[in-house]
């Protein structure tokens, strides 16, 4: 048990120190170090066929690490969003509307900040069943983004919130019924 736990402490100081923890020498080599960890990972990511949840934890651990230590490199949005996408992947769906909410709040400007919104807005309506903040994420893409593509996804999504798939089938047969 301790030696389990020394090792433990002693890769979390392995960890910071070579992502910009350490306070010498923590520039541009702790940078790489942490491309070079999400490289590594995304390389596993593509060669097995099934990802496993240690392989999936692995990739969110190196993609939150860079963003952590360098949040203003333009990367950081993108490791971002990868690990929540991940999250998505793995049913931890509070840990990914985490991720995206982080972007929307740090990085407005980043060129997926409405399907980051709308993303959360899927999460609490399809897998969370919260139609209430499904509705205000929705909302607030049309009102952010009202001239983007995604604001028309937004409406449809709030036309059917709330709705079963035989609801929502049904319509669309009598919508189609109607125009016949």
């Amino acid at each position: 048990m301790k030696a389990t736990k020394t090792l433990a402490i002693g890769s979390f100081a392995i960890f910071l120190y070579s992502c910009g923890g350490g306070n010498k020498g923590a520039g541009t080599m702790s940078k790489q170090a942490c491309i070079d960890s999400i490289k590594a990972v995304e390389a596993k990511l593509k060669t097995i066929q099934n990802p496993d949840a240690y392989t999936y934890n692995k990739a969110i651990t190196a993609y939150t690490r860079f963003a952590n230590s360098f949040p203003d490199d333009t990367m950081a949005p993108v490791c971002l969003f990868d690990a929540a996408n991940i999250s998505m992947s793995l049913s931890e769906y509070q840990r990914a509307i985490n991720y995206y909410d982080t972007i929307s709040t740090k990085y407005p400007n980043f060129k997926r900040a409405a399907d980051c919104i709308f993303i959360r807005g899927f999460i609490y309506d399809d897998k969370l069943k919260d139609t209430a903040k499904a509705r205000a994420m929705y909302q607030e893409v049309i009102n952010k983004y009202p001239h983007d593509s995604i604001a028309s996804q937004a409406r449809a999504a709030i036309a059917i919130l709330g709705k079963s798939y035989d609801e929502i089938i049904k319509e669309f047969e009598e919508k189609n019924k109607n125009k016949k």
